[in-house]
C-alpha cells in the first residue's frame, strides 16, 4: 500500500474492523496477555481487497501484510501480483507485551501476517510534521528526540568523562562541506567535546584511502575527501552534521592501520571510546561499507503504513499504534550482519546510546530504553534475543555499568556478574573474527569494565574469582544449537591455553543457572600463569598454564546409540570406567573439536553442579610431551556424571594444564 495511514477514524473502519476493536485490539487495552481466540474478519481476500479499495484503513493494513507474505513466500500469479490464499479471514493470537496478533486465512495452520499494537502515551508527540516523511529523515528526527530524551531524563544512563578524549577525530566541519579532516584531539582545548562514534562492517572492500596509515597521517590531519571514503562513513559524518554534533570517531580512520603500537594503544581504550561517546551509530543492515548508515527501505518491509487506532478499556480511551508484517518477518536486531561479527559486540555492549540503523526500521537503545522508529516511545520486541548486560534486566537488576566509580558488590551482584559474563562469552563466541588473533583483543574493552567490580585476576578470557565453574564450558555444535552455524575448531595460531574458551574457534556455553544451582567444588584451583604477547594483559597471549589438584582417573569414552543422556552429537559419547574389574557407564563427555575424539581420556572432577540432584562435572585430559619435570596435560572436553564410584577410587594429584 502506498498511502499513509495515520490516526484513522472510527468512520474509516468497515463494519468487521469496527468489531476489532471491541475484540483484538481491547485486549491489549485490557492488558490481557494470553489469549489464542480467532476474531473473525472479511469472509475472503476478495472482500478484503473490496473493502480496502473502499477506504477501510486497517483493511489496508492487513491487505498490505498479506501481500508481503506472498512476495515473501513467492505466492504470486503470473502477473507477478500476490496470489492471496483462500478463506475467510481471522484475527488472533498472543498479545504479549509485544502486541503481536496473527493474521489467519482459511484453515492454514501457519499465520499469513502479523499485526503489532502498542498504546501510544498520551503526552507522545512525533517528531515528524509529514503524514509520511522520508524514513531516513523520520529516522533522524527521531534519534535526536531520544538523544534529548536521555540526557534529560534518564539518570541511569551515564555522562561522558570529561577528562577522556580518543587520541584522535574526525572533524566533520559544517554542512555541505566536501571534506572532513582528522585531529590530535588529546589534550586539545575543545569547547565541544561531543564526538559520534560509528560500529560497522569492514567487509571485505574497504578502500585504502578510507584507512590512516603512518604515510597518510599528514595529509589526513589536514584534509580528507568525503569522495573517497565509504557510503556508511559519509552517512555518519552527515548524521553528525545534522545533530550538530562536531567530531565522529571511525576505527580505520582514528587508529594507524599499519602500526602495531598504535593499534594495541587504541584497543587497550575501546572501552573508553565506545562508553563516553555522545552517541554511537551501528550500520546493522550493512555487511560492509557500501549500504551506509541508513535503512534501506528498498523492498517488500516497508516502514510504512500504520494506523493510531482508539481503543476503549477500562473505562477509559486510549491509542494504539499498529503495524503489519508478514509472517516471515518480524523486525529484529539479531538478524543483521553486523551482530555476527566478533568486534562490535563489545561496540554495542559499551555505548550509553546506541542508534541501529536494521533492516527496515531504526532501533534504540540506552541503558534505560529499547524503542523502535515503530515504537519509538518503548518497544520491547526489537532486542528479544540479547538484552545488553548493562541495562536494567526484566526484574529491576543491572550490573554496576561504565562508571569508573564503582560500589562494593553484594553476592547477589557478584554471583549475576559471572553469569552475565558467561552469557556475554556464549554470545561472543557465536560471532565471527576476520583474524582469529582478534579473539581476546575484541573482548578487551567489555572484560576492562567487568574487572571494575570482579575482583581478581582476568586470565584468557575468564575471571579469577569466578572460579572453577570458569573452567566448566562446553562446546555447542549445530546438531543441539540453531543459534551454532558450525562445528568447532582449533586455529592454526596459537590464541590461549586449552582451558580457555578463546583457544578454538566454536560457540559455547555453561551449564550453570544461578542461584537455582549450586556449586561444591571437588578440585583447587593452585596458580595461573600466563604471558601476554604485547603491553595489554586483556590481549592476545604467548602462552599460559593452570595448576590444579584434584581427582583424577582415567576412563574410556564409547558411543551408546539412544541412550538416556545421549544428545546425537557426533562429539557426545558415554563414559565408562572400570572398578574391581567391572566396566560401569558413569557418565558422558562433550569433546571440543571432533578430530580429539579419542577412546581413552583423563578425567579430573571439578565441581558438583545442580540442586536437588547435582552432578560432578570435569575436564577431559590428555597428556601433554615436554620437558616439563611435572605431568602436563591439555584439554579436550567436558565431562559431567551422576556417578561418585570412579571417584572414590581416583587419586588426589595436582597437575598443569597448558
Amino acid at each position: 500500500m502506498s498511502t499513509a495511514l495515520r490516526g484513522a477514524e472510527v468512520g474509516s473502519f468497515c463494519l468487521y474492523c469496527v468489531s476489532l476493536r471491541g475484540t483484538a485490539f481491547s485486549e491489549a487495552a485490557e492488558v490481557i496477555s494470553y489469549n489464542m481466540a480467532r476474531y473473525p474478519h472479511q469472509p475472503s481476500c476478495t472482500d478484503l481487497i473490496q473493502s480496502a479499495g473502499q477506504g477501510c484503513t486497517l483493511c489496508q493494513l492487513i491487505l498490505d501484510s498479506l501481500s508481503r507474505d506472498c512476495r515473501k513466500s513467492g505466492q504470486l500469479d503470473a502477473d507477478g501480483n500476490p496470489a492471496y490464499p483462500e478463506g475467510e479471514i481471522s484475527i488472533g493470537g498472543v498479545v504479549g507485551p509485544a502486541g503481536q496478533r496473527w493474521i489467519w486465512v482459511g484453515k492454514s495452520h501457519n499465520a499469513s501476517g502479523t499485526l503489532r499494537a502498542i498504546e501510544i502515551p498520551r503526552d507522545w508527540k512525533d517528531p515528524w510534521n509529514h503524514e509520511k516523511p522520508d524514513v531516513n529523515e523520520a529516522a533522524l528526527l527521531m534519534v535526536n528526540k531520544w538523544i534529548q530524551t536521555c540526557h534529560e531524563a534518564h539518570p541511569d544512563c551515564s555522562r561522558p568523562d570529561d577528562e577522556f578524549m580518543p587520541t584522535r577525530l574526525i572533524q566533520v566541519g559544517p554542512e555541505g562541506a566536501d571534506t572532513v579532516r582528522l585531529i590530535n584531539s588529546r589534550g586539545a582545548e575543545l569547547q565541544d567535546r561531543r564526538y559520534v562514534a560509528l560500529s560497522h562492517c569492514w567487509g571485505l572492500s574497504m578502500p585504502h584511502c578510507a584507512q590512516t596509515f603512518r604515510e597518510t597521517l599528514t595529509e589526513h590531519l589536514e584534509r580528507i575527501r568525503l569522495s573517497n571514503l565509504t557510503k556508511t562513513f559519509v552517512d555518519t559524518i552527515m548524521i553528525a552534521r545534522r545533530l550538530r554534533i562536531p567530531f565522529v570517531w571511525i576505527d580505520s580512520l582514528c587508529i594507524l592501520q599499519d602500526s602495531r603500537d598504535d593499534w594495541e594503544i587504541e584497543a587497550a581504550q575501546m572501552a573508553d571510546v565506545y562508553s563516553n561517546a555522545y552517541v554511537t551509530l551501528a550500520a546493522s543492515s550493512s555487511p560492509d561499507g557500501t549500504q551506509g548508515c541508513r535503512i534501506p527501505n528498498d523492498g517488500d518491509e516497508s516502514f510504512w503504513p500504520y494506523l493510531d487506532i482508539p481503543v476503549i478499556g477500562n473505562r477509559e480511551q486510549k491509542c494504539y499504534r499498529v503495524f503489519g508484517w508478514s509472517n516471515r518477518w518480524n523486525p529484529s536486531l539479531e538478524d543483521d550482519p553486523l551482530q555476527a561479527r566478533g568486534w562490535t559486540l563489545q561496540e554495542r555492549e559499551l555505548s550509553t546510546r546506541i542508534a541501529h540503523f536494521s533492516r527496515d526500521t531504526l532501533i534504540w537503545e540506552c541503558r534505560a530504553l529499547r524503542a523502535s522508529l515503530n515504537f519509538p516511545w518503548q518497544d520491547p520486541a526489537v532486542v528479544i534475543g540479547h538484552r545488553r548486560v548493562f541495562d536494567t534486566d526484566g526484574v529491576g537488576r543491572r550490573l554496576p555499568g561504565t562508571s569508573h566509580s564503582v560500589p562494593d558488590s553484594t553476592e547477589e551482584q557478584k554471583l549475576l556478574a559471572a553469569a552475565e559474563w558467561f552469557r556475554l562469552v556464549k554470545l561472543y563466541s557465536r560471532r565471527c573474527l576476520t583474524k582469529q588473533t582478534d579473539v581476546l583483543p575484541a573482548m578487551s574493552g567489555v572484560a576492562r569494565i567487568f574487572s571494575r567490580f570482579t575482583p581478581g585476576a582476568y586470565c584468557a578470557g575468564l575471571f579469577e574469582s569466578h572460579g572453577i565453574i570458569s573452567l566448566l564450558w562446553a562446546v555447542d555444535r549445530p546438531q543441539k544449537d540453531k543459534t551454532v552455524s558450525k562445528t568447532s575448531r582449533r586455529p592454526s595460531q596459537y590464541m590461549a591455553p586449552s582451558w580457555s574458551w578463546a583457544s578454538l574457534v566454536g560457540a559455547v556455553s555453561w551449564s550453570w543457572y544461578p542461584p537455582q544451582d549450586r556449586i561444591e567444588a571437588v578440585a583447587t584451583i593452585q596458580s595461573i600463569m600466563l604471558t601476554p604477547a604485547g603491553m595489554d594483559d586483556f590481549s592476545q597471549l604467548k602462552d599460559g598454564s593452570l595448576r590444579m589438584s584434584g581427582k583424577l582417573r582415567k576412563l574410556r569414552a564409547r558411543r551408546i546409540e539412544h541412550a538416556y543422556g545421549s544428545s546425537g552429537d557426533p562429539a557426545g559419547l558415554a563414559l565408562f570406567a572400570t572398578t574391581r574389574g567391572v566396566e560401569t557407564k558413569v557418565g558422558w563427555i562433550t569433546f571440543d573439536v571432533l578430530d580429539e575424539v579419542c577412546e581413552s581420556v583423563y578425567c579430573l572432577a571439578c565441581a558438583r553442579i545442580g540442586f536437588p540432584w547435582p552432578q560432578v562435572y570435569g575436564l577431559a585430559l590428555l597428556p601433554v610431551d615436554n620437558d616439563s619435570l611435572e605431568p602436563s596435560y591439555r584439554r579436550v572436553g567436558r565431562v559431567r556424571t551422576g556417578e561418585k564410584t570412579w571417584l572414590e577410587e581416583s587419586l588426589l594429584t595436582e597437575i598443569v594444564i597448558i
